[in-house]
């Protein structure tokens, strides 16, 4: 009778019959219990696991781990773990199986491996003519699997591969006939469907002699002789095969534990930055809603004061009021620099001298109870902030230090060129050449959920002393939008340590600005003011006007390139957020029909939308709401004296 689920050559059709019929009555006892979880069969628990995730999916997920341009290093560490692990399992199944049916002779308990493997649905085995397994060095099988688990996996995901695929199937196969007749053996892979091949073929032979049937059965064929058993180890191979398998095996599950912590670790981060990144969008948003508001009030406190005559007690509560709005506009710049929104373009700094320059000030900021140290390694080089942005992400970082050693304790300030190696993981860092600033405290440190929460806007662990909750937000904003990132190392009663990372930039000289002309007027120029929000847009009118200019308003980019196409303007000032064009946009048409116009552009929250033109060389004036008389007053001038 010849057997159903194996192909064998006449030679060995008995044997394989036999062994079909004692594999088919170990599988026909089988149950299934969903309701908890169980699959046996002849008594021993099974599980059900899906092709893919053992081959193409798997060989995916190292890839993803090891990163880009380690492809070759990630294929041969999932080859080599899936080859392992496949072999030890061939392996213990035949010694469970021989020993839970009674199989004693070396060919039945060969035999019943390929009964096995088809029944479990690994694959289909069809043995060819010259195969001879003799129980000693010259054991010699070359067999087909026509349907092969993992090359179907390959072909079905559309992906064809550069190398063999069926690893595990040539390690469980070689696992169980090693254990079937207590000789070492290995198999390799010479055909493969899954690699352009009309069936996927394997030989199966002791570790010495592999190679040269391999040479001779396929000369030239690319085919991977699984590295547990490569020759220059051979000798240490053969006579520890049994405990380096099983060493290898938990070691290499091992790593794949830590690989996929650290993948976990890594997601977890980008999660916190997704976050971060979001509530910066937020944050934008509403400073930039919130200046607009305030743009309104500082305006008709300057048009109410221009009314009054002096001496009038009015002006002092007017003067109130511009107070309370320039503590209102520092709060919302502090949004805007976490949202990276207030960025200053083409500026520089030497982080050297900056934290020099601040150290009696730091004494002092951090009073007699804490020790200061300061350690300044950076090199003369500069990173990409203007020096007030500097000062206030140190600041920041040094009061929180400082708040966290409530009875004193010693805070560490250094500075550092940091050179970012291949394959370090720390998340917005570009490779290349960088300046680390960091900030050590010895205080009581933070446990994860606080630490993951930081840098949240209006986060604080300090409700009952009063501040924004703004700090280490500002200074996460400062630090992103100047290309750099920053790390926290934070456990209880352990201190903190802020590790800032910035990119390196050659110093760029900022010549002072003029000192600014409070009695600049109008001669009457033509102003267009472009405001779609008209409190905003009548404040900014009256304003202008009192400043000895004709105005002249429009509610949106169309109306307001309608009156310059039809009537001409000297100035545009046009808010950069307007519905359906921006001001930009509104100001290069408006320069196609008027190429004279002096551009000026108000905003709350300008982002990059004026960066091109920076790039391009030019001319326009940005002026941050909100703003009074005497700096719409110099704004205006500025632009006049810029004019052809």
């Amino acid at each position: 009778m010849s057997p159903r689920t194996v192909r064998a050559p006449r030679s060995m059709e008995d044997a394989f019959a036999a062994a079909e019929v004692v594999v088919s009555r170990y599988f026909a006892d089988r149950r299934e219990d969903p309701t908890q979880g169980t699959i046996e069969i002849s008594g021993e628990r099974y599980l059900l696991i899906r092709a893919a995730a053992l081959s193409v999916d798997f060989f995916d997920f190292v890839a993803e781990l090891y990163g880009e341009g380690r492809e070759q290093e990630a294929a041969d560490f999932a080859r080599n773990i899936l080859f392992d692990l496949a072999h030890g399992l061939g392996r213990n199944d035949a010694k469970r199986f021989h020993a839970q049916m009674g199989l004693t002779d070396p060919l039945a308990r060969l035999s019943a491996g390929p009964v096995h493997f088809a029944h479990a649905g690994w694959a289909f085995v069809d043995i060819l003519p010259g195969s001879s397994p003799s129980p000693n060095e010259d054991f010699f099988i070359i067999y087909d699997h026509p349907y092969s688990f993992e090359s179907d996996a390959w072909l079905r995901a559309g992906k064809p591969s550069s190398s063999p695929t069926c690893i595990m199937s040539a390690g469980y196969s070689s696992g169980w006939c090693q254990e079937s007749y207590g000789l070492p053996l290995v198999a390799a892979e010479i055909s493969c469907r899954a690699n352009g091949g009309d069936v996927c073929r394997f030989i199966m032979a002791p570790p010495l002699r592999i190679e040269a049937h391999v040479s001779a059965a396929a000369p030239g064929a690319d085919t991977v002789i699984p590295n547990l058993f490569a020759r220059k180890r051979l000798v240490d191979a053969l006579r520890t095969a049994h405990d380096e398998l099983e060493h290898r095996v938990e070691e290499r599950t091992a790593a794949l534990v830590r690989a996929v912590e650290e993948r976990e670790r890594v997601e977890r981060l980008l999660r916190q930055r997704s976050k971060l990144e979001s509530l910066g969008r937020l944050a934008g948003g509403v400073a930039h809603d919130f200046n607009n508001l305030l743009a309104v009030v500082v305006m008709n406190t300057r048009v109410v004061s221009r009314s009054l005559v002096d001496g009038d007690p009015r002006a002092a509560q007017l003067d109130e009021i511009a107070n309370a709005c320039s503590r209102a506009a520092e709060l919302t710049r502090q949004l805007l620099a976490f949202g990276g929104a207030s960025r200053v373009a083409h500026a520089s700094v030497e982080l050297d001298s900056s934290v020099a320059d601040l150290g009696q000030m730091l004494e002092r900021l951090v009073g007699d109870a804490i020790m200061l140290e300061v350690d300044t390694r950076a090199e003369g080089l500069s990173v990409p902030l203007d020096r007030s942005q500097l000062d206030q992400v140190l600041v920041n970082l040094i009061v929180n230090a400082r708040d966290a050693m409530p009875s004193g304790g010693t805070l560490t300030v250094e500075t550092h060129a940091f050179e970012r190696e291949a394959g370090d993981s720390r998340l917005g860092l570009d490779s290349g050449h960088h300046a680390m600033l960091v900030v050590r405290d010895t205080g009581i440190g933070m446990d994860e959920e606080t630490r993951l929460a930081i840098f949240e806007p209006f986060f604080s662990t300090r409700s009952d002393r009063g501040g924004t909750g703004l700090g280490l937000s500002t200074v996460y904003g400062l630090i992103t939008q100047a290309g750099g990132t920053i790390e926290v190392e934070s456990a209880p009663h352990k201190g903190s340590t802020f590790r800032v990372f910035l990119p390196v930039v050659e110093t760029i000289e900022t010549p002072a600005p003029p000192p600014v002309d409070t009695k600049l007027r109008g001669h009457g120029e033509t102003v267009l003011v472009v405001e779609d929000l008209a409190p905003v847009r009548k404040v900014v009118s009256r304003l202008t006007s009192l400043l000895g200019y004709q105005v002249v308003t429009a509610a949106n980019a169309e109306e307001a390139l309608d009156i310059a196409t039809r009537d001409g303007c000297d100035i545009l000032l046009t808010d950069l957020m307007l519905p359906r064009m921006n001001g930009v946009t509104l100001a290069e048409r408006v320069l196609e029909v008027c190429p004279t116009v002096r551009v000026v552009f108000m905003s709350g929250n300008a982002g990059d939308a004026l960066e091109r033109w920076r790039a391009e060389g030019r001319e326009f004036t940005l002026l941050a709401k909100p703003f009074g008389d005497h700096a719409l007053a110099a704004a205006l001038a500025a632009s006049e004296r810029r004019s052809p």
